[in-house]
């Protein structure tokens, strides 16, 4: 799949509204935007990573390389981020730690190891995207149901793994499933009629606790917003600012808590935490782009200065 300033776009306005939710989080700011952007936020950037993926490169490339490749593009930085937050946060440290950093990882840096898993899955369960979907779907609504939609370990043991790592996989796999398949033109008015009424449901839900309801509000609102992104994909739509911030997702996912933790200890509210946070990560990342070093450890995009291809997992392409 060629390059696409439509889903860098996209990206770039996901990763604004992940640090909007969190700037409002860590303001204790209580609105019903807050609520609704966390309803579709990771869900959808999960569906992208799938819409991404190359499978057939994931399937046949040598374990080596393919293992060299994402080491590199997301293991490393996610590792280096990783033991900042624990120094930073003075985490107490036991043999175990290993385990828990990497099955139940703290604060946003799931994202990363999941979505590895997934990839690993795809390319060890050589089944078609709609099989995979088939498989996989009805364990994650399981996992939904069987232990709701916080973020917590699934069970007490020492192997027992964050409840995301099962509960995402029908947003990837049905993000593989658009990519491979597409979603007709007539098909775009129920999808839209999907949307708005999961979109309508979800908003009510807001502290009702009705827990039953919010996995099918969930995931009409999700999966309908996914089923859309080969239509955007034809689009392509550009912002040079918003698709800088998409080619660099990773960099702005793993540092921005710690750069926005920064800027509100000296006093200021949560917009202009946030515009200041955008700001001073995108002046590091600028700084870094110049260093194939610095952006392997700091996961940062290289300099835009030829096209790239969008890599298979929808995050920022190496040097």
């Amino acid at each position: 799949m060629g390059k696409n300033p439509s889903i860098d776009l996209l990206k770039g306005m996901l990763m604004l509204l992940v640090m909007a939710g969190h700037a409002m989080e860590l303001t204790h700011q209580q609105h019903l935007a807050l609520w609704i952007g966390a309803g579709f936020r990771m869900p959808l950037m999960i569906g992208i990573s799938g819409y991404l993926l190359n499978v057939a490169r994931t399937r046949s490339a040598p374990s080596a390389d393919l293992f060299k490749r994402y080491g590199e593009r997301m293991l490393l930085p996610w590792a280096v981020a990783l033991i900042a937050y624990v120094l930073a946060t003075g985490a107490p440290l036991s043999w175990q730690t290993p385990l828990d950093l990497l099955l139940r990882p703290p604060f946003h840096l799931w994202y990363v190891p999941v979505l590895f898993f997934l990839i690993v899955t795809t390319r060890l369960v050589r089944l078609s995207p709609l099989m995979l979907l088939a498989i996989g779907a009805p364990i994650s609504v399981a996992t939904m149901y069987a232990f709701g939609l916080d973020h917590a370990p699934i069970g007490t043991s020492l192997l027992s793994p964050d409840s995301r790592y099962i509960r995402y996989p029908v947003y990837f796999f049905f993000g593989m499933l658009m990519a491979e398949r597409g979603l007709a033109t007539r098909y775009l008015g129920i999808v839209l009629l999907v949307l708005a009424l999961g979109l309508t449901w979800w908003s009510g839900l807001q502290g009702s606790g009705h827990a039953l309801a919010y996995v099918p509000a969930r995931l009409m609102m999700n999966l309908s917003l996914i089923a859309l992104l080969p239509l955007l994909s034809t689009v392509r739509l550009s912002f040079a600012p918003l698709n800088r911030i998409g080619r660099d997702s990773l960099f702005f996912y793993l540092w921005h808590p710690m750069v926005m933790g920064m800027v509100l200890m000296s006093g200021l509210g949560g917009p202009m935490t946030l515009a200041l946070s955008v700001l001073l990560l995108a002046g590091v990342s600028r700084a870094t782009a110049a260093s194939a070093p610095l952006r392997r450890w700091l996961g940062s995009a290289p300099p835009s200065r030829r096209p790239q291809a969008v890599p298979e997992d929808g995050l920022p392409q190496p040097a």
